[in-house]
């Protein structure tokens, strides 16, 4: 074959070789690098990623903290570096996550009750490990010590998604006004009962989305600062609750209820000159960091959810009624005090069976006359008797910044035996945050301020502070009325039923009240709820405060329980508030 016929073939066969050069470039980049290609592609340009803030705190108004975050982490395991058995991560893992259990439990536990919570906590991580993923969330709420002993273990496979949970350095403080953070359907964190109910919107992190340019790595141009342009933070609240004074009232209640033998019990100290909640006790109450572990009827705040009927501290309600009406004054005589009423087929009787002919209205007062306040009542009559009563804010909502804030039933009946028992605060519901709200009018010369627990609030987004200024709700009585009814609760503390702990350093304008516990078909037998309200100094009042405690067992009567804890807690108020003792002259006794 000579030379000049080899040459086609040989630019024949190089062509080929060429082209399929070509063609096996093209299958590689098209077919084999084809994924990553459009993988890189799809990096490059604009990405989405998501923001959330972090859940406002909650302070006393003297800066304490109340409610924060700290952080939490969740225990994961990367399946794929795992280099040991599902058995053996389990046997290993189970003690630390039962002593987190315990920790995280009401009660301690004993050796015994350990060993079965190691044994259910190695056959979970064992259910979970067994699962068709490759990560895999073992445990949640494991806090920075226990996160340290597991990072010991050197087990490239574990590692940890961090995460905020409320913090709470007070413990159960103030419980049933902060309320707790749970979850929601979608397994969101939300805030229910308490402020961090009705706030929780001011209260939540913002959620925003971002969009931001990558380049065909992925990774992000202009960096991670240029993401965020502003707070995401959800609103910091400073409440009017004062931190030593929560502390007082929730002690001393606590030792009353012990001391008395009561079930349940509240302390409410309000500022009736702003409206301004300082304290609020109730108990028995939950810990909000541990809210699952405790009975779901707790979660709410009894102040206001709760009704009850208030008994003779409503007295004073009526008697305020009838001197601003003027169709009584204190030295009014009562014509038919001598004996018990008859209404229909109804007797009612004085508390105690005893009865005072002539009695003034500044005695009846005193010695809680049953009879004398139908007598004033049906002087009012039904319509300007419910006018007051409506204008103390009884059946009204209070609308203060809580979850649990209901308007208490109105009564629609008005006979005359509802008008007599109303007449004495037996017949009608109210809660306790409403009676306090209704004699902070007294106190602050016939002027009803809203109740109020939100002292200001911060504002992230704005960077604004925004102060919650009191708010007048209505003129009740007159200012000459609310000195004289002053003057009568002065004499009613001196003179009534609780006349034996009367101190007169700090004069006190209060009034027991004991009342029957109203059940279906009646009254519970041999039950009742004692309290005692009161303001003090009576001159220019620093607080009205309200003792109520739920059928004590060492005695039924309100000046042998309510009134003495009472009395008890004001002493160590005018030590914390500053108050001097006052130089009001007593009334003539």
């Amino acid at each position: 074959m000579t030379s000049s016929s080899l040459r086609p073939k040989l630019l024949l066969l190089t062509f080929l070789i060429a082209f399929s050069g070509v063609i096996a470039r093209l299958f590689y980049w098209q077919i084999i690098q084809g994924y990553s290609l459009k993988k890189i592609v799809e990096n490059q340009g604009t990405k989405e990623r998501v923001f959330l803030g972090k859940r406002g705190q909650i302070f006393t108004r003297n800066n304490h903290l109340l409610v924060g975050n700290t952080d939490m982490y969740h225990l994961m395991v990367d399946k794929s570096l795992l280099e040991e058995s599902n058995e053996n991560l389990a046997k290993k893992l189970s003690p630390f996550l039962a002593e987190k259990d315990v920790k995280n439990s009401t009660e301690s536990a004993d050796l015994e009750e350990l060993k079965i919570l190691t044994e259910e906590n190695k056959y979970y991580l064992e259910k979970r490990l067994s699962l068709d993923s490759t990560w895999v969330r073992l445990s949640s709420r494991i806090g920075r010590d226990l996160k340290k002993e597991i990072e010991d273990f050197n087990n490239p496979a574990l590692y940890f998604e961090k995460y905020d949970v409320r913090y709470y350095p007070e413990a159960s403080m103030a419980a049933h006004l902060t309320g707790f953070v749970g979850k929601d359907e979608q397994g969101q964190d939300t805030g229910y009962f308490g402020l961090e109910g009705s706030l929780n919107k001011e209260l939540e992190g913002k959620l925003q989305k971002k969009h931001f340019f990558t380049d065909a790595l992925g990774n992000l141009l202009g960096g991670e600062n240029n993401l965020e342009t502003q707070s995401l933070n959800g609103r910091d609240i400073v409440l009017t609750i004062q931190r030593d004074i929560q502390f007082l009232l929730e002690s001393e209640l606590k030792n009353g209820m012990e001391r008395y033998g009561a079930l349940s019990g509240e302390i409410i100290v309000l500022d009736p000159e702003t409206g301004d909640l300082l304290g609020l006790a109730a108990f028995p109450q939950y810990d909000p960091e541990k809210y699952y572990t405790f009975p779901s009827e707790l979660y709410k705040n009894p102040s206001l959810a709760n009704t009850y009927e208030p008994g003779s501290t409503f007295k004073t309600l009526t008697v305020a009624a009838g001197i601003d009406a003027e169709v009584i004054t204190p030295e009014t005589e009562c014509p038919n005090c001598d004996g018990p009423k008859t209404i229909g087929k109804y007797t009612v009787k004085t508390w105690n069976n005893e009865y005072n002919p002539n009695i003034t209205m500044k005695e009846a007062l005193a010695k809680s006359d049953n009879i004398a306040m139908i007598f004033i009542a049906e002087t009012l009559g039904v319509d300007k008797f419910t006018e007051y009563l409506k204008k103390f804010g009884i059946g009204e909502e209070i609308k203060i910044d809580l979850q649990d804030d209901t308007s208490t039933p109105f009564p629609k009946k008005w006979g005359p035996i509802e008008l007599a028992t109303t007449s004495f605060g037996q017949g009608i519901s109210t809660n306790s945050l409403q009676m306090v709200r209704a004699v902070s009018a007294i106190a602050n010369q016939g002027i009803m301020m809203r109740p109020k627990i939100l002292k200001e609030v911060q504002d992230y987004q704005s960077n604004k502070t925004i102060e919650i200024k009191p708010r007048e709700e209505r003129k009740v009585i007159s200012p000459e009325t609310a000195q004289t009814m002053t003057e009568l609760m002065i004499h009613s503390a001196k003179h009534g039923e609780a006349q034996w702990i009367f101190k007169d350093s700090h004069t006190v304008a209060g009034k027991t009240g004991t009342s029957q516990i109203p059940i279906k078909g009646g009254y519970k037998e041999n039950a009742t709820i004692a309290s005692f309200i009161g303001f003090a100094p009576a001159e220019k009042p620093r607080f009205v405060m309200l003792v109520k405690l739920n059928e004590p067992q060492s005695s039924p009567w309100a000046a042998e329980t309510a009134a003495p804890l009472w009395y008890r807690v004001a002493g160590k108020l005018f030590l914390l508030m500053n108050i001097p003792p006052d130089t009001i002259a007593s009334p003539t006794p």
